[in-house]
């Protein structure tokens, strides 16, 4: 490399450098404001935990504003969520909120996702108005081949006449108690730790508002 190249490739690298110090020089002395502290009003303050009756009205509100539901029909957990922020901008922050949310299936439950479609519709609301109907479906789902009998029950006619008959009839309770002897059957006849209706929706939350705010009372 000859002395004129040296000499220019010096000169660039400085060129290049000097803008870059001066900048850092510049910036290190320049003090950094600190953001100003938040203003929190005086006025503002905490709201109170709705009274349960308030509480009962929301829940009802929110049902009633739902498209396309019916008392009964199946809820699923995203359905519900929205529920627990208007609850919480009421002021009561459920603290149960995650426990009562794993008791309800997800929308990619398999049950579920066959529930909503429009077969399914019909046929769970027809479930719906069995004692205990949800549950024996869930019970079935876990037995060999369950999935399978839930597909052609929603898509054969008359395919709730069997829940209905497992649901309503000796016979049918008769049949419970053989297949509970069963290893996967167990406990066919008996409630599941689910929550798949309104109703029962508001019966969790109920007891979770009196357990959390033992001190609340019902405006009369």
């Amino acid at each position: 490399m000859s002395d004129i190249q040296k000499r220019f490739l010096i000169v660039t690298l400085l060129t290049c450098l000097i803008p870059v110090s001066r900048g850092n020089a510049q910036n290190s002395n320049v003090p950094v404001a600190s953001p100003p502290p938040e203003i929190v009003p005086e006025s503002a303050e905490k709201k109170k935990v709705p009274l349960l009756d308030e509480v009962m009205q929301i829940i009802e509100e929110y049902f009633t504003d739902r498209k396309g539901y019916k008392s009964g029909d199946m809820l699923t957990r995203g359905e519900i969520k929205p529920l627990f922020r208007e609850l919480q901008q009421a002021g009561w922050s459920v603290k149960a909120e995650k426990e009562i949310l794993k008791r309800l299936h997800a929308e990619t439950d398999y049950l579920a996702t066959q529930l909503s479609t429009p077969k399914g519709v019909i046929f769970m609301r027809r479930v719906a108005q069995m004692p205990g109907g949800y549950d024996r479906l869930d019970h079935i789902l876990v037995m060999p081949y369950g999935k399978r009998r839930i597909h052609e029950f929603i898509n054969s006619p008359g395919g709730y006449t069997m829940i209905e008959y497992m649901t309503t009839t000796k016979g049918g309770k008769n049949l419970g108690k053989y297949l509970s002897q069963t290893r996967t059957g167990k406990g066919f006849n008996q409630p599941t730790p689910y929550i798949y209706t309104q109703t029962e929706l508001t019966a969790a939350l109920k007891q979770a508002y009196e357990k959390e705010n033992p001190k609340s009372k019902i405006r009369r």
